[in-house]
C-alpha cells in the first residue's frame, strides 16, 4: 500500500550529503539508467493523476526542459542562445520520458565542457591580472539572470573575464589588496571546480525530474532517498544546526527564513535575505569561502553537533553593496518543541491618567506533539492547549485586551489552527478545503464556546504563512478582531508526500479558502491596518515564487459576524497613521527604504574608483540616517561607518520588531477606548 502524509507547513529544505573530493569529472560517462526512466514515469503518473492542477506531461515537457536549462545555467554565462534553441527543438520532437532524459544528459555534457572552458580561461586571466584591468569603462548587469543570453562564443568569453574583474573589485572593496583579492578569487575558483567534479549521475537526474515537478508549483518536488532522510529529520525537528532554511541566490546561498525557536532566530544576528559567503568552525577555524558552492554542501558545512560554534561571513540582505560584509557567531543546537512554544507577556500603555494593561501571546508555530498523543500521554504539548493556559493566566491578571503575535509563524498543524480560532470565535467554520476533484469541505467546530471574549489584535508580517493565514483570516472574516502588520506570505495550498520506489514526491493536492470564499493563495491576508517594516514586502511571498498557483474564490460559507471592529476601522486607521507619520523611527525607516529604491544598483562598474565612490556614498547615507535618528532619540552617535558596524546590540527604540509591537499595542488601546464590553457574537449570518 502506498504510504503518504499531508503537509501544511510552507517550505522545507532538502539536503544532500557532501561527497569527498574526487578526480576530474568524466562527462562522457554521464547517462540515464533504466531505473531512472521507471522512476521518472512513476513521478509523472502521480503528478498527472493526483496533483491539484491536473496537467499532462505532454503539456509541460517543453516548459520543464526550459526550466532544466535555466537551473543548469541560471546566470546565463554557459549556454549560447543558439544551443538552447537546438535543445528545445530536440525536446519538441520527443514525447517519451526516456527520450527527454537523453536530451537532458546531452545538455549537461555540453554544460560541463563549457564550464571547464570557463574555469581555465578565468584562471589564466586571473594569474595575469593587473591594476589596469580594474579601470575599465565597461559595466555589467548585477543580476545576470535578467540579462539576454550571448549569441557567439567571443561575447561569452568576454563576459567570463568581466565577471572575474568584478569579483576582484568586490573583494578589494572589503579592504583587500589586489594580490589578496586575486588569491581569494583563485581559491574560490578551485573550490568551485572541486565541487563541480563531485557531480554525480543522479544529480543530473534530480535536476531534470525536479524541473518537471516544479512546473506544477513551487511546493512540488522530488526528494531522492538521501533528501528523504533529511526531510524526515526536518519534520521531527531533530536537526542539529542553526535553524535556518537556505536557498540558492545566484552564486550565493541566501537565508529563506529562520525556524522559530532555532539558534539563528534566537541570536537575532541572522535575517531573511542575508547571503552566506563564508563558513568557519569554532573560534579559530578558517573561514571557508562558499561562493559558488552547491547548496547542499553549504548546508553540510553549517551543520554540526549541539553546543558547537559556527562562524558565518554574511552580506546583510539590507545592504546595497555586496562588499559590505560582517562575521557572526551562532551556537548550534537542536530545534526543540519547547523552543517553539507560545509565550506571554504584559505591556502597559500609558495615556494621560489611564494605563491600558494588555496581554501579548507570541506563537512561533502551530505545533502538536503527535508522539505523546499517540502514546495516550494526555500531558502532550500543543499550541492550542498552551495558548488556552496562557489566556487563563492573562485573564487572572486582568488584561483589557490581547495581541496574538503571529509574526514569522510559518504554519504547522491545520487542526491546531482550527482549535486556536475557536478559542476566540467559539463554534463555526474556520476554513474551507478544495481538493483536486473540486470537492469543497468546511472545517471547524459545530459545538464550543468562546473562551476569550476581550478585544483582540492579530499581528502578522510577510513571513506569517499557511496555518497563520487561516487563523488571521478567520478572525478578520468573523469581524472578531483587528489584523495589523503587513500582507502575509500567501501560501494557501496543502501538500501530500507519497513514497516512491526510490525517494518521495511532495506535491500539492488541495487549496484552502477563508470562510468568505477567498483563497489566501498568492494574495495572503491583507491587514486591516498596515504597520510599515524595514523591507519591501512586495519582494517576498508566494507571489514571488515561480509558477505559484493562482488566487481564486469559492462560494461563501455560513459564519457569524461579531460586529466589533469594522465600524471603527476608519477611526482606528486614522489614529494609527497619525502616530506612524509623527514617529521618528518610522519616518527614518521610510526614508531609508525610499533611498534604496532610488539608488537600486542594476549595473556594476568595472572601475575600482567608481565602485569605491558608490560604496562611500552608501555608507555616508546609512551613517547620516542612523546618527540623525539617534540624535533625535538622544542616543550616542557614531564617528564613522566602521564604528556603526561594530556597535553593540541596539536599544529597543531602534528595533523594528519592538516598534511594530508598540504600535499594535496602541491600536488595541484605541479599540478598547472606542468600544468596551464583552465580544459576544450576533446571531446574523454573513455571506
Amino acid at each position: 500500500m502506498k504510504k503518504s502524509f499531508l503537509l501544511l507547513a510552507p517550505l522545507f529544505l532538502l539536503l544532500v550529503q557532501e561527497v569527498s573530493p574526487t578526480e576530474a569529472i568524466k562527462l562522457d560517462e554521464f547517462s540515464y539508467t533504466k531505473k531512472q526512466v521507471a522512476l521518472a514515469e512513476e513521478v509523472v503518473k502521480i503528478l498527472e493523476e493526483d496533483h491539484f492542477l491536473k496537467k499532462s506531461f505532454d503539456s509541460v515537457q517543453i516548459e520543464a526542459f526550459d526550466l532544466y536549462l535555466e537551473r543548469l545555467d541560471p546566470n546565463k554565462n554557459i549556454f549560447l542562445s543558439s544551443e538552447l534553441n537546438e535543445f528545445k527543438k530536440d525536446i519538441g520532437n520527443k514525447r517519451d520520458i526516456e527520450d527527454n532524459l537523453k536530451v537532458a544528459y546531452d545538455a549537461f555534457k555540453t554544460y560541463g565542457k563549457r564550464y571547464l572552458s570557463r574555469h581555465d580561461l578565468q584562471v589564466n586571466f586571473l594569474n595575469n591580472i593587473s591594476e589596469n584591468d580594474l579601470r575599465s569603462s565597461k559595466r555589467i548587469i548585477r543580476d545576470r539572470s535578467k540579462a539576454e543570453r550571448h549569441d557567439v562564443i567571443g561575447e561569452l568569453k568576454n563576459s567570463w573575464k568581466d565577471l572575474i574583474v568584478n569579483d576582484v573589485i568586490q573583494l578589494m572593496l572589503s579592504s583587500n589588496s589586489i594580490e589578496e583579492s586575486a588569491e581569494k578569487t583563485l581559491k574560490r575558483l578551485k573550490n568551485q571546480l572541486n565541487y563541480f567534479n563531485q557531480t554525480r549521475n543522479e544529480d543530473v537526474f534530480n535536476i531534470y525530474i525536479n524541473s518537471i515537478s516544479s512546473i506544477y508549483g513551487p511546493h512540488t518536488s522530488y526528494m531522492s532517498p538521501k533528501n528523504t532522510e533529511d526531510f524526515d529529520i526536518n519534520m521531527s525537528l531533530s536537526l542539529e544546526g542553526i535553524g535556518a532554511l537556505l536557498s540558492p541566490d545566484g552564486p550565493y546561498t541566501s537565508i529563506s527564513s529562520l525556524i522559530p525557536g532555532g539558534p539563528a532566530e534566537k541570536s537575532g544576528l541572522l535575517k531573511a535575505k542575508d547571503k552566506i559567503i563564508g563558513v568557519g568552525q569554532e573560534d579559530d577555524g578558517e573561514i571557508i569561502d562558499v561562493v559558488g558552492w552547491r547548496l547542499d554542501d553549504v548546508v553540510e558545512l553549517i551543520r554540526g553537533p549541539k553546543d558547537s560554534k559556527v562562524r558565518l561571513e554574511i552580506i546583510p540582505g539590507t545592504s546595497l553593496d555586496d562588499s559590505n560584509t560582517k562575521e557572526i557567531e551562532i551556537i548550534r543546537n537542536l530545534v526543540k518543541l519547547e523552543d517553539q512554544a507560545a509565550e506571554k507577556k504584559i505591556i502597559n500603555i500609558e495615556r494621560g491618567n489611564k494605563t491600558f494593561k494588555l496581554g501579548v501571546i507570541e506563537l512561533p508555530a502551530f505545533y502538536f506533539d503527535f508522539d505523546a498523543y499517540q502514546k495516550r500521554d494526555y500531558s502532550y504539548r500543543s499550541s492550542s492547549k498552551d495558548v488556552k493556559k496562557l489566556l487563563r493566566e492573562l485573564n487572572q491578571e486582568n488584561i483589557e485586551g490581547l495581541i496574538l503575535d503571529l509574526r514569522n509563524n510559518g504554519g504547522g498543524s491545520l487542526y491546531e489552527a482550527n482549535a486556536l480560532a475557536h478559542l476566540f470565535i467559539g463554534r463555526g467554520t474556520t476554513v474551507q478545503v478544495k481538493d483536486s476533484k473540486g470537492n469543497i469541505q468546511g472545517l471547524g467546530e459545530r459545538w464550543g464556546y468562546q473562551f476569550f471574549d476581550k478585544p483582540l489584535v492579530v499581528l502578522v508580517n510577510k513571513f506569517s504563512a499557511s496555518a497563520s493565514e487561516i487563523l488571521a483570516g478567520a478572525i478578520q472574516d468573523y469581524n472578531r478582531g483587528i489584523v495589523v502588520g503587513t500582507d502575509t506570505f500567501g501560501k494557501g495550498t496543502v501538500q501530500r508526500v507519497d513514497m516512491l520506489s526510490a525517494g518521495q514526491l511532495k506535491f500539492t493536492e488541495s487549496k484552502f479558502y477563508r470562510v468568505s470564499g477567498s483563497s489566501t493563495q498568492n494574495k495572503g491576508v491583507i491587514p486591516d491596518i498596515e504597520i510599515p517594516v524595514s523591507f519591501d514586502v512586495e519582494e517576498i511571498g508566494e507571489s514571488k515564487l515561480d509558477r505559484a498557483l493562482e488566487h481564486d474564490t469559492i462560494p461563501t460559507a455560513y459564519y457569524r459576524n461579531f460586529n466589533r471592529v469594522s465600524s471603527h476601522l476608519d477611526l482606528l486607521k486614522e489614529k494609527s497613521h497619525t502616530r506612524i507619520d509623527s514617529s521618528l523611527f518610522f519616518s527614518s525607516m521610510e526614508s531609508r527604504k525610499e533611498w534604496r529604491r532610488a539608488n537600486d544598483i542594476t549595473f556594476l562598474d568595472l572601475h575600482i574608483e567608481e565602485r569605491r565612490k558608490i560604496k562611500e556614498n552608501i555608507e555616508s547615507f546609512v551613517l547620516s540616517q542612523e546618527n540623525k535618528l539617534r540624535k533625535e532619540l538622544q542616543l550616542p552617535t557614531f564617528q564613522n561607518y566602521q564604528e556603526f558596524l561594530d556597535r553593540d546590540e541596539d536599544p529597543d527604540t531602534l528595533d523594528v520588531e519592538f516598534n511594530v509591537l508598540d504600535e499594535a499595542a496602541n491600536i488595541l488601546s484605541d479599540l478598547i477606548e472606542i468600544k468596551s464590553g464583552p465580544l459576544i457574537a450576533s446571531l446574523d449570518r454573513t455571506g
